[in-house]
C-alpha cells in the first residue's frame, strides 16, 4: 500500500512530540507494515512565521492526485486538538479515498467505529450536518 504521513508540531515546546519523533514513528510503522511510503507532509513550528497549514495542503494535493492509499500519522490529535475540527478532517480525507492509520494504539478502536466515545458521538453530528447540507445546499454558504 502507498502511504503518505502528516507531522504536525505543537506550537509549544512542552505540548506533543517533535516533527522528528513523529516522522520517526511514521517510518517505522510504514517499513515494518511493508508499506511504501511515498511522502510525509509537515507542518513545523518556526518562530519566524504563524504557524500556516502548507503541509495539510500538501497532503490535500496528494490525496487528490491519487498517489497514495492511506494517511498515517503518529497520533489523531496531530490533525487537530479540537475533536469537531478533526472529524470534519478525517472525514473529507476519507472522502479523498485516504484510509486512515494512526501508529497509535488508543486511536485504533476510534478508527475501527467499535469505540464508544465521544469521538463517534461527534463522528454522528458531523455526519448528520453533511446530510442536512445534502437535503438544502441553500444552507451550505
Amino acid at each position: 500500500m502507498r502511504v503518505v504521513g502528516y507531522v504536525r508540531e505543537a506550537p509549544s515546546l512542552t505540548d506533543g512530540e517533535t516533527a522528528f519523533a513523529q516522522s520517526e514513528r511514521i517510518r517505522r510503522w510504514s517499513a515494518d507494515s511493508g508499506h511504501h511510503l511515498v511522502a510525509t507532509c509537515r507542518d513545523v513550528r518556526d518562530p519566524a512565521q504563524f504557524q500556516g497549514r502548507d503541509g495539510f495542503r500538501a497532503l490535500l494535493a496528494i490525496a487528490r492526485s491519487g498517489v497514495a492509499d492511506a494517511l498515517v500519522v503518529s497520533e489523531l490529535s496531530i490533525l487537530s486538538s479540537d475533536e469537531v475540527t478533526r472529524e470534519i478532517m478525517l472525514g473529507y480525507l476519507q472522502g479523498l479515498g485516504l484510509d486512515i492509520v494512526s501508529t497509535s494504539e488508543p486511536d485504533h478502536d476510534g478508527l475501527s467505529g467499535a469505540s464508544e466515545d465521544r469521538a463517534r458521538f461527534v463522528r454522528d453530528v458531523v455526519a448528520k450536518v453533511d446530510e442536512f447540507r445534502r437535503e438544502f445546499p441553500e444552507t451550505a454558504g
